[in-house]
């Protein structure tokens, strides 16, 4: 217990009043009269022990009340926040969590519309000459601004849903840089959210007694979710007019109970497909589709939850390709077995050309580069190369037997991968298949431990790279690669230990030649991405061939990128989940870019309320503030004066005075 104004203690010296008194009132002596001297002994004994008892009985009663009066002066009180200690101002941080799981209801209606109620009442208990700043999850400038009550509710009533999402240690370390530019002698800082489990990573170490941190959650009826959470097709580069398996993730969470799922799939504003399964807490459902033309096309897959919404639809885009170009690049002579298996096939466009008349600016245009048994690799070649690389294009290597180990070795340091060692003329056999690589789906129904492997006659060691992380698909028995793959920037490089003539075996021959190029041509040019997520500080977007200015559109808006060698830098200027339309300055469609909300709010599981107050309690600072208080600005109050007692005292008063009176008449 501590004294507002400790000096009137000091007054308690005025028991010794009362005291004084009846002392000097036991000392009077008085003539009693009695008509009988019998009685007169045991009369006088009673009386003497009454009277004591009940002059002991006032004395007592008014050193109490004077004692008490003397305290409810002092103004004593239970300090609950040690660090407020009486602040004469206060500098307050108010932040609401405005995410889509904010949604939600529980008995007081939703979430959000609760949270704003919570905010007005920590509010109303300041002082008006104290400082309020209001924080959501958009970030803007102005929230950095101080406000009074007036400006603080009207901004207050202004928030909505919004689709960013950020962990509440961000905004935790957001609201104490605001407050220490605040000169005020107290910061206090409120976070107001469901704490779901994916944000709340609180990491609270300050020791700084200027500062309180109080948290406030609000918990909905139930944290069950049904939602899409990502969706993929079966292959990279869909083909006109052939069925395309679309899979969509749904996850049903914190559900005891399978929930059925109705999901429909539409493309182009047509319905293509419906499904229906059961889903216990996440499944994979399949839809399959045709598309009858080349270009882009727009998808979405859209199920029914309720009351979180937001997530029940999920937008992509992807392009059906007229042609994938595939580019040979040959010594003296081409090899017959690229020309038959690419040549022949309308979903690809060949072209071969020899070392000697290479046209270096076709490369960027390729999906696919073949290098088939070439003697040299000059500087021109390999720079091109890498900057094939660098925008997507895959290359695929096939060596000769009188190769130029020096240039080979410059061109593996250039994109850090593996090199030629050596030319080992002797038979080797193929020790195993990495039969789970995306080259090989579709290709098996089974693997069979006898699988009949090509024949090699000699191949290249093939030495690794300091840094280099390559992926061996097929492995030779003394475990050197039989064919690498290898990951560069946005393309792939695929290095074979042996070359394509009859000289290394009969690989061209094989049956395993053509799935394993075809399929590495189909991979060719990086995979689409289908969907992007918002809300996130960036969102890059890989490119080719786009050039500035370029813009988004859509229905509602119309959105100018930033462009960079990288793709596109949209910072934060989407907000909306849907299609968007790209275009460049001559106002050609170059791409459908689809956007959806991020699927971290899609997870509610929250922090267990005893987590929260455990928190409290390992940190003197932080507290946990029930959202279930009848009169949450009183309890505020008592966490910033602590529980005054003076109203106690005066009342202790009146009953001890009250006391006196009844001792004095009754006795």
């Amino acid at each position: 217990m501590k004294f507002l104004y400790p000096q009137f203690l000091y007054a308690l010296a005025l028991v010794a009043v009362p005291i004084i008194i009846h002392l000097f009132n036991f000392r009077k002596f008085r003539t009693v009269y009695f008509s009988n001297v019998q009685f007169l002994k045991s009369v006088k004994e009673k009386t003497k022990s009454q009277s004591q008892l009940k002059h002991f009985l006032i004395l007592l009663s008014r050193i109490l009340a004077i004692t008490a009066l003397v305290l409810a002066f002092a103004q004593p009180y239970i300090p609950v926040d040690e660090s407020s200690q009486q602040a004469k101002k206060y500098a307050v941080s108010i932040y609401i969590d405005n995410s889509f799981s904010m949604d939600a209801e529980n008995e007081q209606g939703r979430l959000l519309l609760n949270a704003k109620q919570h905010a007005q009442a920590i509010v109303d208990a300041y002082a008006s000459s104290d400082e309020f700043y209001l924080l959501n999850n958009d970030f803007r400038g102005i929230q950095q601004r101080a406000l009074n009550k007036e400006e603080f509710s009207k901004a207050l009533n202004a928030i909505e849903s919004s689709a960013r999402t950020l962990n509440l240690n961000q905004i935790y370390k957001r609201q104490k840089n605001i407050l220490e530019k605040s000169s005020s002698d107290k910061k206090d800082i409120y976070i107001i959210s469901d704490f779901q489990n994916t944000i709340s990573d609180l990491d609270i170490n300050s020791q700084d007694s200027l500062y309180s941190v109080r948290l406030v959650a609000v918990k909905p009826y139930t944290n069950a979710n049904l939602y899409v959470d990502s969706c993929w097709i079966n292959t990279p580069n869909p083909q006109l007019k052939q069925n395309i398996s679309l899979f969509a993730s749904v996850k049903n969470n914190n559900s005891e109970e399978k929930r059925e799922v109705n999901i429909g799939l539409e493309v182009d504003g047509q319905q293509k497909a419906i499904a229906t399964k059961e889903v216990a807490n996440e499944d994979v459902i399949e839809l399959k589709f045709t598309v009858n033309t080349v270009g882009w096309h727009k998808g979405k897959l859209s199920l029914q939850d309720y009351p979180i919404s937001f997530d029940d639809d999920f937008y992509f885009s992807f392009e059906v390709k007229p042609q994938l170009n595939v580019q040979h690049i040959y010594e003296s002579t081409s090899q017959a077995s690229l020309e038959k298996l690419f040549a022949k096939d309308n979903y690809f466009n060949y072209s071969k050309q020899s070392i000697k008349q290479i046209n270096y600016s076709s490369l960027n245009q390729s999906q696919l580069i073949i290098l088939d048994g070439l003697k040299d690799l000059s500087s021109g070649l390999q720079q091109s190369l890498k900057n094939a690389l660098e925008k997507g294009s895959s290359v695929l290597v096939f060596p000769n037997t009188d190769l130029n180990a020096v240039t080979y070795k410059t061109f593996s340091q250039l994109l850090n991968i593996d090199h030629y060692e050596k030319l080992n003329e002797q038979d080797v056999k193929i020790q195993s298949l990495e039969d789970k690589h995306p080259l090989f789906d579709g290709v098996f129904e089974t693997i069979n431990e006898r699988l009949n492997f090509p024949k090699v006659k000699q191949y290249y060691t093939i030495g690794q790279q300091s840094r280099s992380v390559g992926v061996p698909i097929l492995k030779l028995e003394d475990n050197n690669g039989f064919l690498n793959e290898y990951q560069l920037a946005k393309g792939k490089v695929y290095l074979s230990s042996v070359g394509l003539d009859d000289s290394f075996g009969n690989f061209s021959q094989h049956a395993l030649f053509v799935p394993i190029l075809y399929n590495i041509a189909s991979y060719a040019g990086g995979k689409q991405n289908l969907f992007y997520n918002i809300g996130q500080e960036n969102i890059t977007i890989s490119t080719r061939t786009f050039e500035s200015p370029m813009r988004l559109f859509n229905d509602k808006s119309e959105i100018i990128p930033e462009v960079s060698p990288s793709g596109l830098w949209l910072a934060n200027q989407i907000t909306e989940a849907n299609h968007y339309e790209l275009k460049d300055n001559k106002q050609e469609t170059k791409a459908f870019l689809s956007f959806n909300y991020n699927r971290t709010e899609s997870d509610l599981t929250l922090v267990d309320e005893e987590s929260l107050r455990s928190l409290s309690e390992q940190q003197a600072n932080v507290f946990f503030l029930d959202s279930k208080l009848d009169n949450l600005s009183n309890y505020i109050q008592d966490l910033n004066t602590g529980i005054p007692l003076w109203l106690s005292c005066i009342l202790l008063t009146i009953f001890f005075l009250l006391i006196e009176t009844l001792l004095i008449r009754l006795l």
